[in-house]
């Protein structure tokens, strides 16, 4: 036996799981900005290139592929994790070349710094937003187990930038999130008799599918 207020309970519920998904989905997509280096060159012309993606609701950094070259001071290295002993902040972070060792003694790290301007502080903060901030870096040697101290070796010429982009929802991913939602009304429509109309159940009693001559229309149905 199925009570009488279960279809506009069930409608309700209906309604309630669209507007979460679609207000929801665009948070879903934007977790987290690709940051990519910019003309960042040290002082004997060696260069760091390539991005990481940080998280500023989170204070994450993931994805971290960073190249230096060789100079004259240092062999150049390929980032890959953050430093154990260096946490992320928005404005400040520190890589390591290899991630979970038990010992970061004589292994290269990089410090990569964030400003409002090209002489230095103020420290300005990465954020989801993406854009293009002002970066510094000093690459250096681990001198503790957990690379929280470090000698430094070289470090970048003004003039480097970091280029945040905000990644937009795959077209496969909008419409998987579609179909899960037209799933969903689909099975709260089942067992709708023949003739009644279905989008009213959904949607009562603000908008009604009316047939005219044929055709159908949307028209405002007051309550009465």
């Amino acid at each position: 036996m199925q009570l009488k207020g279960a279809p506009m309970i069930r409608s309700i519920l209906i309604v309630a799981i669209l507007a979460v998904a679609l207000v929801a989905a665009p948070k879903a997509f934007a977790d987290g900005v690709t940051w990519t280096l910019t003309n960042l060159v040290f002082t004997n012309g060696a260069t760091a290139t390539g991005s990481f993606v940080y998280d500023a609701a989170t204070n994450t950094v993931s994805d971290i592929n960073i190249v230096t070259s060789a100079d004259s001071s240092f062999g150049g290295a390929t980032y890959t994790a953050t430093a154990p002993g260096f946490p992320p902040y928005p404005f400040e972070m520190g890589f390591v070349d290899l991630p979970a060792q038990s010992n970061y003694i004589g292994t290269p790290g990089l410090e990569i710094e964030f400003f409002t301007t090209t002489a230095g502080p103020p420290f300005q903060n990465l954020t989801n937003a993406g854009g293009t901030v002002i970066a510094d870096i000093n690459e250096f040697i681990c001198t503790d187990a957990t690379c929280s101290t470090a000698t430094e070796v070289r470090g970048t010429v003004d003039g480097g930038t970091v280029v945040g982009v905000v990644a937009t929802p795959e077209p496969s991913s909008i419409l998987l999130l579609g179909a899960g939602l037209l799933g969903l009304i689909f099975a709260a429509n089942r067992g709708v008799p023949r003739g009644e109309n279905q989008i009213s159940r959904l949607f009562p009693p603000v908008v009604q599918l009316a047939t005219r001559d044929g055709l159908k229309v949307l028209s405002l149905h007051q309550p009465c």
